[in-house]
């Protein structure tokens, strides 16, 4: 069993310094006196930029065994890397008394001078020279980070490329702190900063827009008071009636949105007493009279506004509104027809996308409507068995048609849908068989006959992978059925024939095409661990073979040279 030390300088190597930490303080606690458990810890803190736990164990180390140079050696990088450079000096001279073959005491006293010299010329080695990590390490919340082992990867990334730090910033906000420790600029409220003043400056810039269109109104409704004010009388008069009916008409909304229409009503009717070419009082009506399900008066109101378009107050947006708002009462009381054409003129006079949404809902719900009277599932049956005897004597588009009438009657039928398959299989048209046999099963999912016949497409689609999935669904549910047990057995025979290179060349390439349109053998083929398969397999059989007993890759391969993918020998 491996030992605190052990464990402790495994986790090292692997740069794990946190549970290195843990193994060599339990190590200490076993043994308080081995010195080179302290020296250890240390390396661990300094490798942390934890410099002041790293300079505690070197310390506990040279207490321990003052002659060893190595605790000197930790102690002077320790010093070192809190930028106390005098002591650091000190220390790595103490060292190298002791030794002076340390090629890291050398190495480190020559550098803790040349940083030394730097901090004295104000540079400081860049922004992550040793002062500027000690200011860090001071810091305690920024302590804290560097026991993060994503931290200490990102920083280090930024010391060797600081060009990257705003770049890193987004990956890992808390450099945010750091930048803002060595520069004292704060990113986050400079953003903020700049975040009001964009948002300032919209608003000033939204409150000038609105004081623009403010006096740009006023100004036009100065205008024209002047130029009523210069109409003759009889002008003036019409003017004001005219106002006066919109006011009727804005009241009269008021009471149209709390749904009280007759009031709403009562004041339309003022407004047309006082402007009776306006169009819009007519259809507002209406709409007060749909609301209450009055659809004959609703009617009428809109057929006054119609006519009195043709009588000179033409307005193509307006008619086109007294149009769509008629045909709505009209299909209220269920005359489709009569409001499908009335849509279509009212678009003709205005192409409003809320009128043609409107006639797509009428055209939906006539048929709808003309489905529902169709059916009668007694004369459903009749038009079966008629196409059954169609079918019986060879007539298969005969036999299509009687089907097909027989679904206008009971869309419902699973029985018509299946025979309605079986007679596209006799004419080979595969899709419209395939969907006629997936409609059967949607209906009922436990229709055997479907499943048999579904699977018969498949085989001669040659979509062999397919079928035999298909066939199996069948016999899950009557492993009897003869049908689909025959049907798997065809289906095995063709895999086999086709499964070995040289075969029918037209024919593979025919499967072939079919498998590579297949979403399922698509992802197959796409799946790391089947290519991996099929490369073992060519060079490496033995480890292709162990990794087929893996059940994924084993249905995996045997789907892909049931679609005629994959060819053996």
């Amino acid at each position: 069993m491996a030992t605190f030390k052990e464990l402790g300088t495994k986790a090292f190597t692997a740069k794990d310094y946190p549970k290195a930490i843990e193994h060599f303080s339990d190590a200490i606690k076993e043994n308080p006196s081995d010195h080179t458990l302290y020296s250890n810890r240390s390396a661990c803190y300094y490798n942390m930029n934890m410099s002041s736990q790293a300079l505690a164990d070197a310390d506990k180390c040279i207490e321990v065994k003052s002659d060893w140079d190595k605790g000197h050696q930790r102690r002077a990088q320790a010093l070192h890397q809190l930028g106390r450079f005098d002591e650091a000096i000190t220390s790595y001279e103490h060292g190298l008394q002791l030794n002076s073959a340390n090629p890291q005491l050398v190495q480190g006293l020559e550098a803790c001078r040349k940083d030394k010299a730097a901090a004295e010329t104000d540079d400081a080695g860049g922004m992550f020279g040793p002062a500027q990590m000690a200011k860090l390490m001071a810091n305690p919340r920024i302590a804290g980070y560097f026991q993060d082992p994503k931290f200490r990867n990102t920083f280090e990334m930024c010391k060797q490329n600081p060009q990257m730090l705003m770049q890193l910033m987004q990956v890992d906000p808390r450099l945010m702190d750091v930048f803002k420790e060595l520069t004292g600029i704060d990113l986050m409220e400079m953003q903020e900063d700049q975040m009001k003043t964009k948002e300032k400056k919209e608003e000033q810039r939204k409150k000038q827009a609105e004081e623009d269109k403010k006096r740009q109104e006023e100004e036009a409704k100065r205008r024209k008071e002047e130029e009523e004010a210069a109409l003759p009388s009889e002008e003036k008069a019409k003017i004001a009636r005219r106002k006066a009916a919109e006011a009727k008409k804005a009241e009269g909304n008021e009471f149209y949105k709390k749904k009280q229409f007759e009031q709403a009503l009562a004041l339309y009717q003022e407004a047309i007493d006082l402007d009776e070419n306006e169009l819009l009082y007519y259809t507002n009506k209406a709409a007060a009279y749909f609301e209450m399900k009055q659809y004959e008066q609703c009617i009428a109101e809109c057929d006054i506004a119609i006519q009195k378009c043709k009588e000179g107050y033409y307005d193509y947006v307006k008619l086109g509104k007294a149009l769509a708002r008629k045909a709505t009462a009209v299909l209220a009381q269920g005359n489709f027809d009569e409001a499908i054409e009335l849509y279509k003129n009212s678009l003709l006079e205005n192409n409003d996308p809320a009128v043609k949404e409107q006639l797509k809902k009428a055209e939906k719900s006539k048929q709808e409507e003309e489905a529902r009277r169709m059916i009668d599932p007694a004369k459903a049956e009749e038009h079966r068995q008629a196409g059954n005897k169609l079918f019986e004597g060879g007539d298969y588009p005969g036999a299509v048609k009687e089907y097909t009438e027989g679904l206008k009657r009971d869309p419902q039928s699973k029985a018509i849908y299946s025979n309605r398959c079986a007679a596209y299989i006799k004419l080979m048209e595969w899709q419209y068989g395939l969907k006629d046999a997936e409609k059967a099963l949607q209906i009922d999912p436990t229709f055997v006959k479907a499943y048999a016949r579904k699977g018969t497409i498949h085989h001669f689609m040659k979509e062999y992978h397919k079928a035999l999935a298909t066939f199996d669904q069948g016999l899950k549910l009557d492993p009897e059925n003869k049908d689909c047990k025959e049907g798997k057995m065809k289906t095995m025979m063709a895999i086999q024939s086709g499964a070995f290179a040289g075969g029918d060349k037209q024919s593979d390439e025919e499967r072939l095409r079919h498998a590579m349109n297949d979403p399922e053998i698509q992802m197959l083929m796409k799946d790391p661990r089947v290519r991996q398969l099929l490369k073992d397999l060519q060079e490496n059989p033995t480890a292709g073979q162990q990794a087929l007993s893996d059940p994924f890759l084993g249905e995996a391969f045997n789907k892909l040279i049931a679609a005629g993918v994959v060819k053996m020998g």
